[in-house]
């Protein structure tokens, strides 16, 4: 073959190798930096994933209400680098884990968080009642493209988790397994649930007992559930609906709360108000208790008030006040001295106007006897049942928590966010109480939480 023709070939071969060799390299950058950026994308979602899923689990122990606790619904948090510890907020939660996950808002990371209760972003199906959603980003430089002008791309990821609150099906659970009238109902008495229903355990064959013109009714899709049978007048009583009887026991919901930390020492001792005038106390030992009476209005600041002995006792005309208080009934021996457990009186023409914590270890619990305990009927000093009497006005929110005590209803109990979890219950008075859907009020709904995207 003519040489020139040779040299023609050889150089067409060249062009064509070399021509083949940058396509080659492109496919290869780009098969590379696109699967290092698919790796980046993965860890991104593994560190969104945690941190919504992080934030969301703080938020249910720790409260999820717009405007409280360091809830700051619908504003964008930037985490700090680094991410504050220990945590005080959901947000700051879900941040320190996207850091256990390698990703800290800092050089070419990102990382930011929402929460909000309105609809998820983006969403259909799902109506939770609290969301956090976590964004991850992160700059990712090219390795073979950077010659062919693309320097870097963004990997991003976000993940939504939510919470979803499933409120109990009950606001009073009356819990002795034999007692007889364990429920009753009687005179011109009358018990209203809203919502929810009634739960009695007692397997007596007067379990549920009413007198007179009583009537008990649970309106609102509520049931009155009682494991053994039925006392009721024929004539002027009323129980709406029909009492299920041989129904199932239902277990204490609140049988894993853990009793307060009571420490050595009284914060006060026998506390007990003036005929007038107005004071503020703060959460502690009250050994002895407290007695509100006159017309003393007393005002009591947010915690747990352990009634060491003595009971809490409002009468007269008193007037007590407070939000975000638990109020635990205890006894036995401090600093030498024997204080005997007693319960709670709100009596006379006293008002009581408390609530209980929304968030925290006693979300939802406004009074919480020890379980240890076991009061007779009798003087409220010498160890009694718990009892809203005579005109006695009670305008709280929470749980009455008294799960091997008597409480006796007397007096006016108003239609406010109330669950009973007792041990027997009488009612001569009115008393309604209104389901707490949400759980925040009286702490008896479950929340769940979980991922939706």
């Amino acid at each position: 073959m003519h040489p020139s023709r040779l040299s023609r070939r050889a150089g067409q071969m060249l062009v064509f190798s070399t021509l083949s060799l940058i396509f080659m390299f492109t496919v290869v950058g780009l098969s590379v930096d696109l699967g290092y950026s698919y790796f980046k994308k993965v860890q991104t979602q593994a560190a969104a994933d945690a941190a919504a899923q992080a934030a969301a689990l703080y938020a249910t122990a720790n409260g999820s209400v717009c405007g409280s606790g360091g809830v700051t619904c619908g504003s964008t948090y930037t985490c700090l680098s680094p991410p504050t510890t220990p945590p005080t907020t959901a947000m700051m939660e879900g941040c320190l884990y996207a850091k256990a996950n390698g990703f800290v808002n800092t050089g070419s990371q990102t990382v930011t968080m929402i929460e909000n209760n309105t609809t998820p972003p983006n969403e259909t199906g799902n109506s939770p009642s609290f969301w956090v959603e976590a964004t991850v980003t992160e700059t990712v430089p090219s390795l073979f493209l950077y010659l062919a002008g693309f320097h870097s791309g963004s990997v991003a990821s976000e993940a939504i988790a939510g919470i979803t609150v499933v409120p109990s099906t009950s606001c009073i659970y009356i819990l002795s397994p034999n007692a007889a009238q364990a429920l009753t109902v009687t005179g011109g008495a009358s018990l209203y649930s809203s919502g929810c229903g009634v739960y009695v355990n007692s397997s007596s064959t007067s379990a549920i007992y009413e007198t007179g013109s009583a009537i008990i009714s649970a309106s609102g899709g509520g049931t009155i559930n009682v494991h053994g049978t039925t006392n009721i007048c024929s004539f002027s009583c009323t129980a709406s609906p029909t009492p299920v009887t041989g129904a199932p026991t239902v277990t204490d919901p609140f049988a894993t709360l853990p009793a307060p930390t009571i420490g050595t020492s009284c914060n006060s001792t026998n506390y007990s108000t003036p005929g007038s005038g107005s004071a503020t106390i703060s959460p502690g030992v009250y050994c002895g208790g407290i007695t509100v009476g006159g017309t003393f209005s007393l005002t009591m600041n947010p915690g747990t008030y352990i009634m060491f002995g003595g009971g809490f006792n409002i009468g007269n005309s008193g007037i007590v006040t407070g939000a975000g208080v638990t109020i635990y009934l205890t006894g036995g021996t401090m600093g030498g001295t024997t204080y005997t457990s007693s319960g709670v009186q709100l009596s006379g023409s006293s008002y009581t106007y408390l609530t209980a914590p929304t968030s925290g270890t006693y979300q939802g619990v406004l009074f919480y006897q020890d379980r240890n305990v076991t009061y007779t009927t009798g003087n409220a000093q010498g160890g009694s049942a718990h009892i809203t009497n005579s005109a006695g006005t009670s305008w709280t929110t929470g749980a009455w928590y008294f799960p091997t005590t008597s409480l006796s209803l007397s007096g006016a109990v108003a239609a406010t966010k109330i669950a009973l979890i007792v041990s027997t219950l009488s009612v001569t008075g009115s008393a309604t109480f209104v389901q707490d859907s949400g759980g925040s009020y009286t702490g008896l709904a479950k929340s769940h939480s979980g991922l939706f995207q």
